[in-house]
This record gives structure tokens, sequence and C-alpha cells, in this order.
């Protein structure tokens, strides 16, 4: 039982703490459980982002599968240039094809610009709305 075992007035009792080291950008890392390459794009660049990044610098290690990594298993980590949202107001005609190819230089973008902004119907934008644009 936990509550049994919580300390008592006059109990001590030792802990002890595992640092981990962080991932740096232009290292190698080594894979372990529960991770993936947004995650460990997460730890090396502060941007999941960049997951592309990691991806295209291991494509002989991962073969064809990003999506498939083995815990042990040793990924370069290329120093790359964090990927940021770039803000966009929303204009008198726009949709969001239109605004992924002027932002992006590709529409199938939008998809990406309406799962970010959380937009419950992607056909309905206002003028003058800002709109985080993520272009990959």
């Amino acid at each position: 039982n936990y509550f049994k075992s919580v300390n008592k007035p006059g109990e001590t009792s030792s802990t002890s703490t595992v640092q981990v080291e962080e991932p740096v950008a232009g290292n190698e890392y080594t894979v372990v459980a529960g991770d993936n390459l947004w995650t460990i794009s997460e730890k090396a660049n502060g941007s999941g982002y960049n997951w592309v990044d990691v991806y295209a610098a291991n494509k002989a290690e991962l073969d064809v599968h990003p999506d498939l990594l083995y815990v042990g298993t040793k990924l370069a980590l290329p120093k790359i240039e964090v990927k940021q949202p770039v803000s966009y107001t929303v204009t008198p005609g726009d949709n969001l094809w239109n605004i992924s190819v002027k932002t992006c230089g590709n529409g199938y973008a939008w998809v990406k610009t309406a799962n970010e902004n959380k937009l419950a119907n992607p056909n309905l934008l206002y003028v003058d709305q800002v709109l985080k644009i993520f272009c990959d």
C-alpha cells in the first residue's frame, strides 16, 4: 500500500535523481523507449517540426519507415535552423489553399495550418484573423 509506505513523522527516506543528458544538435543521439523523430527533434532543437531534417540525416539507418525506431539505434543530429511559425493576417478572398501557396509554396500545407490553428471549419476564415503558418 502506498499510504502505509509514506513517511511518518520522524521517518526519513532517501531519494535519488537520474540526470538525463539532453541531445544537442550536431551530435549523436541514442534512441530510448517512447522516442519518435518528433520528440527527438524537440529535445535537440526545441521544435518537433524539424523531425524531417533528423530523418533526412539518418535515412540509411531508418530505411523508409521514419515512424519505426528501435531502442539503441544511434542517430546523427544535424545542426539545423529551427523552423518557426509565420504569422499571416487573412485578407478578403483568402482561403487556406491560397494562403499556403503564398506562404509555403505548397497548397497542401493548408491541412497543417488548419490543425495548428484548431480551426473547427477550415472553410470559414475572417478578414484580419491571424493564423500561424508552419511550412515543412
